[in-house]
């Protein structure tokens, strides 16, 4: 083998000063090319993350990453490239995936989901879930499976789990649903989620189904009776579900079963074992092993099956003989560019394992030591940057994005002391601070500016140049189809250059509700700070009244318990003043459910249309002085972005803007 050691020694050295682990030390990432690997450089899909488990109560969770396009094996790659995460990964990596630019790690034992960025592997924020098995992804949602109570065997402990659906831009779990015992994997077809329920805490009395989710009313719509202990799910083009049972471990042995999705009734089996699977372009690969038998080989299977058909095409994929050498075959996967087959060996389930490459033939290719219990795999289009590169170099001159936070002051809100985190102490310099690390240099971290009025003040270090019959700059939130939150979006120019915006310099960005009847000018509300002493699903939580001589709530969801009262405002009530715009929720029901559509405004408000479109784009010479006549300004200097709705739809809570960044478009363009 070649060996290609890289040490990052100021990360290294760092983190032996700061003393950031447990540890005295990080030990460094190994990175290897094993033999008989082919370099690819022009290869589509870059590379694959390894996630191993690790032994429970150890915190040995880590991660690999091999690179198809150098060859280069990367392992242990999470310690050295985040040197100030306390005991790194954690415990018992679950599962792992990718969904846009991040990448999501489930920890079971540790509760948590970490996310990171996809090309560097660095720590961006974590999900905390107790008992969480798995993920997968549907528009801008995660749905994440959780035994929902200890992580135990005792069936004393087995209690009905969960799904909870997490929004992926703030990382905050939004609706939960209640599904069979110890749910495992899922997949989404259409607007219907399917969980696979194991029940591997009632042993014997296994749960035996399947739930359906209802994706819009976030609703079990049915269970479907499959088999006992289910557990991994793929689907097919033809949008038929194969789940795998592992039996009861006494009259039904492990199978394959296919969930017809059209009626949603089980149709049938395979006659296939199986611990996992993978299905590449409707081809099935299955990977069965008895782990609770001694002799290991005459109870392996290296299975293909034609899902178009629903024949098993080969019982060992492996045509070398190197399934001989495979003590516990743990993890599976295929290259969905070139079909290579990966195959991880648990081996002893203590010590390193060892992960195999094959090729369609089925003839091993490479080999490489892994982490201890090698078992999901993700694939990847985006180059790696790891710890050996050296960073690029940062380009001079003025930054598109958000360079300073003068003012971040939300009004009451559910998502207000979390995005960002407040921590006991912090006062308004601390959360101005929070809010532009959050901004900052394209950071697209999520700041929440709370119910109506909530506000944030943003400065650049330039000037924002007002290009004739050109949009100027864009504001990114989070809004997406029939989710949105519109924020009044007001500009100043420092004509006097002090540094700061003056009252007078301040003009309001006039956008497709300025003339309608219904926007009322001169707005104001007052909220009122409420007893500490207020339960988690509170409806009459935090109480308000306005100018219009109208008193209401702003209600408690049960999804987040903490204050929604800026924790380091010391008044006892705050009150704003602006324009306020109409009510945009539309709401339906479906079976005693209320479901809420959040309907965007045409253009010029912010977290209102996708960041995608042209309508998340602003125009300086949309501004308009206080008897609302237009104004000419040559630039802008500073920007402030308050709520313009209020309004509070039951279970998903009260309408807040939230700010995820702001580009100069012009100066982008010239990078």
């Amino acid at each position: 083998m070649k060996y290609i050691y890289s040490y990052l020694w100021i990360i290294f050295l760092t983190a032996v000063f700061c003393c950031c682990r447990d540890e005295n030390f990080i030990i460094p990432s190994e990175n290897e090319i094993p033999d008989g690997v082919v370099p690819r450089p022009d290869a589509s899909i870059k590379g694959v993350y390894i996630l191993n488990e690790g032994n429970m109560g150890s915190n040995k969770c880590t991660l690999d990453f091999f690179d198809y396009t150098t060859g280069i094996y990367h392992r242990n790659i999470y310690a050295e490239i985040n040197p100030t995460i306390v005991k790194e990964l954690g415990d018992v990596g679950n599962d792992l995936k990718i969904y846009g630019n991040r990448l999501y790690a489930v920890i079971n034992v540790s509760g948590y989901v970490e996310v990171m960025d996809v090309e560097t592997a660095v720590h961006i924020g974590e999900i905390k879930i107790p008992n969480c098995r798995y993920i997968t992804f549907h528009k801008q949602y995660a749905y994440i499976s959780s035994y929902n109570g200890p992580v135990s065997p005792n069936p004393s402990d087995s209690r009905l789990g969960i799904v909870a659906e997490v929004d992926t831009a703030t990382m905050q779990i939004t609706r939960q649903v209640t599904v069979g015992y110890q749910p495992e994997q899922m997949a989404v077809i259409g607007e219907k989620l399917y969980v696979a329920n194991s029940g591997g805490y009632n042993k014997p009395n296994y749960d035996r189904t399947v739930s359906v989710i209802d994706l819009n009313t976030f609703s079990e719509i049915k269970k479907i009776d499959v088999a006992p202990n289910l557990h991994c799910i793929a689907v097919n083009s033809q949008n038929n579900i194969y789940v795998s049972s592992r039996g009861d471990e006494n009259s039904i042995s492990s199978d394959t079963y296919i969930i017809d999705t059209q009626n949603d009734l089980a149709k049938g089996n395979l006659n296939v074992k199986t611990s996992q699977l993978w299905m590449h372009d409707d081809i099935l690969y299955l990977l069965g092993y008895d782990d609770n038998i001694s002799s290991s080989q005459k109870n392996t299977s290296y299975s293909i099956v034609d899902s178009r058909i629903e024949k098993v095409i080969t019982e060992n994929f492996i045509t070398d003989g190197t399934d001989k050498q495979i003590n516990v075959p743990y993890g599976l996967a295929v290259n969905p560019e070139t079909g290579e087959i990966l195959v991880s060996d648990a081996k002893d389930y203590v010590t390193p394992g060892t992960l195999y490459c094959f090729s369609q033939e089925g003839k091993k290719l490479w080999s490489h030591t892994t982490g201890d219990i090698p078992s999901r795999f993700a694939f990847t289009k985006k180059k790696f940057r790891g710890p050996d590169e050296i960073p690029e170099e940062k380009p001079s001159g003025p930054s598109p994005y958000i360079s300073k936070v003068l003012d971040y002051h939300p009004a009451p809100g559910q998502f207000v002391n979390l995005l960002p985190k407040y921590e006991n102490g912090d006062n308004q310099e601390i959360m101005n601070a929070k809010a532009c690390e959050a901004l900052k240099n394209n950071n697209q971290g999520t700041v929440s500016l709370g119910g109506y009025g909530g506000y944030i003040v943003v400065g650049f270090d330039h000037t924002i140049e007002n290009v004739s019959g050109s949009h100027d700059f864009k504001i990114l939130g989070n809004a997406f189809n029939n989710n949105s939150e519109p924020g009044i979006v007001r500009v100043a120019y420092d004509q006097n250059k002090n540094g700061i915006p003056d009252e007078n310099e301040w003009y309001e960005l006039a956008g497709s509700e300025h003339s309608n009847p219904a926007t009322i000018q001169n707005y104001n509300i007052t909220y009122y700070r409420p007893s500490e002493n207020v339960s988690a699903t509170e409806e009459q939580y935090i109480r308000w009244s306005d100018s219009e001589g109208q008193e209401g709530y702003i209600s408690k969801v049960s999804y987040h318990i903490q204050s929604y009262y800026p924790q380091w405002v010391t008044n006892q009530q705050m009150s704003f003043t602006g324009t306020l715009l109409r009510k945009n929720a539309v709401v339906t029901e479906n079976n005693g459910v209320k479901n809420w559509k959040l309907t965007p405004f045409d253009w010029g408000y912010a977290d209102n249309q996708p960041n995608n479109s042209t309508a998340a784009e602003f125009d300086i010479d949309w501004a308009i002085d206080k008897n609302r006549n237009p104004i000419t300004l040559p630039g802008i200097d500073f920007i402030m972005i308050y709520t313009g709705v209020n309004q509070t739809c039951g279970w998903i809570g009260e309408t807040s803007t939230e700010v995820l960044g702001i580009i100069d478009l012009h100066l982008i363009q010239k990078q």
